[in-house]
């Protein structure tokens, strides 16, 4: 039987290698992958996402279908000529078809190799120096080739039981539909033809996508594998129908047992996926409970010692409590719903609990009861797991990973959240995190500085920090440190930007910004008793946030997409600048609405032009700022469409976004900034429109809903009429 399959395959592998479908098949998925970023705007400026991602997903999608047009014609090529009852009589049906699978499974091997190779030179001319060629290859094959194995085994299955063209393409139609419609935008797993990937981090690459991919890949492959076997039993015989044929060929065990494993197999994986939490979802919002000092939990320290295994992407930890006083009743803590506790002791002697099947806002409750007679005794509680996506974050799939690169932890997927503990002391707790020596990490915002080297590849860190620590952060961070007057920065960054970081003095931008914002708007906010951390956040982990003592900013501030955008700056260290501001116009600093005609980037571009008039005088920021808004707002005045909308609503609704979304950039970063400079001029001066912004950057607790347009206006005792353009 194998020698007979095997030469069948090689029958059919030459003959399908020049088969005109076939080749027109690899050509049309070869081209599909430039389609992604023709037809999808990107909000986010990360390079891979944009060069790797974006295409990868289209080709994934687009060649899926394409595959599947050519299985189900090749399927059906004898049937359609007639020679099937010639055929039948001289081969086993089920083996020839069997080879045409397995052949046109080799030829869409070759073409995703291929596919790969052909566009590596452009991938890598534009991503430059963040391009890693191990992380491109794995994305074709993890994403790329098994979607298309998956597509090819429904395509002939779907062909196998019906044995109608039209049949198999309805048929196929409607389960590609659920992977693409709203049924399967909730459901990651369901999506077998269009993975699903926000975003990819070219400075902290994590494999969390791909590991993910793959796994729901396998298991859409063991699905595929089991319908396309159980499809074999249905080749009819003998000319007669489906019901016939499949009771003659269900006695073929060696058909009938890979198929029942595969089936077995993908029940198994997609139950028991480590992803997502599997319990019943709740919210609970309930007000926090305030603890009277005798009924709660009286703690003297913590110690926690927590270890990371990035090769397997999990944690084992152990938390030890020295309580005074024992909770009177039944306990309550919280943990990721992806770790277990292995045991747990008070004074030695274990202590019963019980966890619930439940995910409450996205952690796992669990309670316990300690004796009331043991004061001054040890809680020791034993921990380990992967970290699981509660289901209220499943969407995103990027809140907690441990990865060999990067790892970001949130909260109880580090220690456990007690709910009836209290302690009086403010940095009560001490941190004990074991980490691969090559990753620098970050706990609770801010850098840990103290190290014990293992000797094994690990270096245990250890800090003194709060009863709860609510974020851990470790990658490959280039530290520069730094002073501003009397204020110290660290300036932390992913170590891949490095060479960015110093062909455009970025440092000395820092510096620059710094000294001038503190100067006309008031010190940063975050800046705490002469130190500030400025760090780099990846792009896949929701980055941009300032606590005390901490600002952080998103990844993309330092990519070359970013750095050559000319409406933030008519340089690339301009471009940075006009980022850095934001830390005091934006989500870091006074929070903006987001109108028509106002937003944080029209003052944060201001910002910038003003800045750059200092430091590079006036004839230049006139010409690559003033004059470039100027024209970008007359050319918008003198749109046809801008003139008389009552035409743009008649064009189509592609045309008429296209229309708005250039005239929402030409609002932000163009006419905005120049009403600001005629405001400027209004008021009497640059050092008056200094006063004002640094009065609305001091007063900005007062606007829960953010600054907006009017009250610019009353800021400089202006109306709307005074700010027009003419």
């Amino acid at each position: 039987m194998k020698r007979i399959l095997f030469s069948f395959y090689r029958v059919e592998l030459k003959r399908l290698l020049s088969s005109r479908n076939v080749i027109t098949a690899a050509i049309l998925s070869m081209l599909s992958l430039p389609l992604g970023n023709l037809l999808y705007e990107h909000s986010s400026r990360v390079m891979s996402a944009r060069y790797i991602m974006t295409p990868v997903l289209t080709g994934t999608t687009v060649g899926a279908v394409v595959w599947a047009v050519v299985m189900i014609m090749e399927s059906d090529r004898l049937q359609r000529s007639g020679v099937h009852i010639l055929t039948d009589a001289v081969a086993p049906p089920a083996s020839l078809s069997a080879a045409r699978t397995l052949a046109l499974l080799t030829i869409s091997m070759i073409v995703t190799a291929l596919t790969a190779l052909v566009y590596l030179p452009y991938t890598a001319a534009r991503m430059s120096y963040l391009f890693s060629p191990g992380f491109y290859f794995a994305n074709f094959a993890v994403f790329m080739l098994p979607t298309w194995w998956i597509s090819i085994l429904l395509a002939d299955a779907l062909y196998q039981i019906t044995r109608r063209v039209e049949g198999s393409v309805i048929l196929y139609i409607a389960i590609a539909g659920v992977s693409v419609s709203g049924i399967a935008s909730s459901d990651y797993f369901m999506r077998w033809i269009n993975p699903f990937v926000i975003t990819y981090s070219d400075g902290f690459p994590s494999i969390w996508p791909l590991r993910i991919g793959l796994y729901t890949r396998v298991i859409w492959i063991c699905i595929a594998l089991a319908f396309w076997l159980i499809s074999m039993l249905c080749v009819r015989r003998y000319q007669r129908g489906l019901v016939f044929s499949f009771r003659k060929n269900v006695r073929k065990l060696y058909i009938l047992a890979p198929a029942a494993v595969s089936a077995a197999a993908a029940v198994c994986l997609w139950h028991f996926q480590p992803f997502i939490d599997h319990g019943p979802e709740y919210f609970d919002y309930k007000p926090e409970i305030v603890l009277e000092i005798d009924d709660a939990n009286r703690i003297s320290s913590i110690l926690y010692s927590i270890e990371l295994d990035p090769a397997s992407g999990t944690l084992s930890a152990k938390a030890e409590y020295d309580i005074q006083v024992p909770y009177r009743g039944e306990a309550l803590l919280y943990l990721n719903p992806g770790y277990r506790i292995t045991s747990m002791s008070y004074d030695g002697e274990a202590v019963p609990f019980r966890t619930v099947d439940s995910d409450i806002n996205g952690q796992r409750p669990t309670y316990f009861e300690l004796p009331e007679q043991l004061c001054n005794k040890t809680l020791v509680i034993e921990y380990s797991g992967f970290p699981t996506q509660g289901k209220c974050w499943s969407s995103s799939m990027v809140m907690d990973t441990i990865d060999r690169d990067y790892i970001t932890l949130s909260t109880c997927a580090i220690v456990p959240m007690l709910e009836n503990y209290y302690t009086g002391v403010d940095k009560a707790a001490i941190a004990e995190i074991t980490i691969p020596d090559n990753l620098t990490p970050f706990l609770n915002h801010a850098r840990m500085t103290q190290y014990v080297d293992n000797g094994d590849g690990t270096k245990t860190w250890t800090e003194r920090c709060p009863k709860y620590l609510s974020d851990l952060t470790a990658g490959y961070y280039t530290i520069d440190t730094f002073n501003i007057g009397e204020l110290e920065v660290d300036f932390a960054y992913g170590t891949a930007y490095e060479e960015t970081v110093r062909e455009n003095d970025i440092q000395q931008a820092i510096i620059d910004i710094l000294t001038y914002c503190s100067d006309h708007y008031g010190e940063l906010f975050s800046a705490d008793d002469g130190h500030l951390l400025l760090r780099q956040e990846s792009s896949m982990f929701m980055g941009g946030y300032a606590v005390t003592g901490v600002s952080t900013w998103f990844e993309t501030i330092l990519t070359p997409d970013t750095l050559r955008d000319t409406d933030k700056g008519a340089s690339a260290t301009e471009v940075f600048i006009h980022e850095m501001i934001h830390q005091w116009w934006g989500g870091l600093g006074l929070s903006c609405t987001n109108e028509e005609l106002w937003s944080p980037e029209g003052l944060t571009v201001y910002s910038t032009y003003r800045l750059v008039k200092e430091k590079y005088g006036a004839l230049y920021a006139q010409q690559y700022y003033v004059d470039a808004w100027k024209k970008s707002v007359d050319g918008q005045n003198r749109s046809f469409y801008n003139r008389h909308p009552e035409y743009l609503a008649l064009l189509p609704e592609l045309y008429q976004s296209q229309i708005a979304s250039a005239n929402r950039g030409i609002n932000r970063y163009q006419r905005m900034p120049l009403m600001i400079l005629k405001a400027e001029e209004l008021v009497g001066g640059e050092e008056q429109m200094d006063e004002i912004l640094r009065r609305m950057y001091a007063d900005q607790d007062q606007y829960e809903n953010g600054f907006g347009f009017e009250d610019f206006l009353r800021y400089c005792n202006l109306t709307e009429e005074d700010l027009n353009l003419e």
